[in-house]
């Protein structure tokens, strides 16, 4: 196995810029790290080859400059990236966007070489995250797509596989954000036998891509996401909602998710629960995307591609293959942290 997982980033906002710092922090230490070995692999074996924006403020400029001097791989130059779709409001109110063609940036993304295509662009850019799987299929390296964009089908899975490649997603699912924490409280309730009745999550964030979640057809679209990954965790349907309810700017890159849940135990004793979650969103992704990076790294070098469905569950809201959070999370234990 090669020594470097090497990763190109679409999209370089909060998560990005958090992942680039991560790598460098972590060079020297393992202190808030969930698995600090993967596969027998460390954060010291990954690194970033090329970095893509369509912001015209942030490209050309080195992502050092953008995301500060503790920035991995500070000298590494932020490219053009493309676009699908209608451009941003947060960057056509700064500026006229950079972009490239499809075929330049395809040639763009073969000369860096990576082993990875990270998508980590803004909700709702569902044409251009297809546009970026597409390059990365062309380009012969394997997409990792963090939105809630439809990309792993059958059809496109296949085509990745058929090159050596994969491709994990749809939706990343943060190491202790609003949906991870609801299907643990459910699982935990109903292995206690609390028969639930009702429930509901409700978020509200303050960074740019919470705001273009407020177009309703994409909200209620990560909403229908948020909803059909917390049901799995009960083997009865009850009345529930999850989603993103509103932005507010002052949260900045945090966010509170709010519970609440009502359930019934011994005679119909009614128990109840109300409680709030606040988190920031970058940093809460970060040991996840690691973690699912260095397993499919892994398993390529073994040429394991079923294995590629506990990396899907154990990372993503809305993956090919649904499990129980509490069995993806030891299947993906003992299958690479073991």
């Amino acid at each position: 196995m090669p020594d470097k997982i090497k990763i190109a980033l679409a999209g370089f906002g909060n998560v990005a810029s958090t992942l680039a710092k991560g790598l460098e922090f972590y060079k020297n230490s393992e202190e808030g790290l969930w698995h600090p070995r993967i596969g027998g692999l460390t954060l010291n074996d990954i690194m970033i080859s090329a970095v893509y924006d369509i912001d015209a403020t942030k490209v050309g400029k080195s992502i050092g400059d953008v995301a500060g001097s503790d920035a991995s791989s500070p000298g590494i130059i932020i490219q053009p990236g493309i676009i699908s779709d209608a451009v941003p409001s947060h960057i056509s109110q700064n500026g006229q966007a950079r972009t490239e063609s499809y075929e330049d940036f395809v040639n763009s993304l073969k000369s860096s070489k990576p082993d990875f295509f990270l998508n980590l662009i803004s909700s709702g850019l569902d044409k251009t995250s297809g546009m970026y799987c597409s390059a990365a299929l062309e380009a012969g390296c394997s997409f990792f797509n963090a939105t809630s964009a439809r990309t792993v089908t059958d059809e496109v899975r296949k085509s990745f596989e058929a090159k050596g490649q994969v491709i994990l997603g749809d939706d990343l699912m943060s190491q202790f954000g609003g949906t991870a924490f609801h299907r643990g409280m459910i699982d935990f309730m109903i292995s206690r036998g609390i028969r639930i009745q009702k429930a509901y999550q409700l978020d509200v964030g303050g960074n740019q891509d919470t705001k273009n979640t407020m177009v309703e057809d994409i909200r209620e679209r990560k909403r229908n996401i948020k909803t059909e990954s917390i049901a799995i965790e009960s083997p009865y349907p009850f009345r529930s909602a999850a989603g993103t309810t509103e932005y507010a700017e002052q949260l900045g890159d945090s966010r509170v998710s709010y519970y609440w849940m009502e359930a019934k135990g011994f005679l119909g004793s009614p128990v109840e629960m109300d409680l709030s979650l606040r988190t920031k969103d970058s940093t809460n992704g970060c040991n996840v995307i690691v973690d699912a990076l260095r397993a499919a790294r892994y398993l390529l070098s073994k040429n394991d591609l079923d294995g590629m469905d506990v990396v899907s569950a154990y990372a993503f809201k809305n993956p090919a293959r649904k499990m129980h959070i509490r069995d993806c999370i030891k299947s993906f234990e003992d299958s690479f942290a073991s």
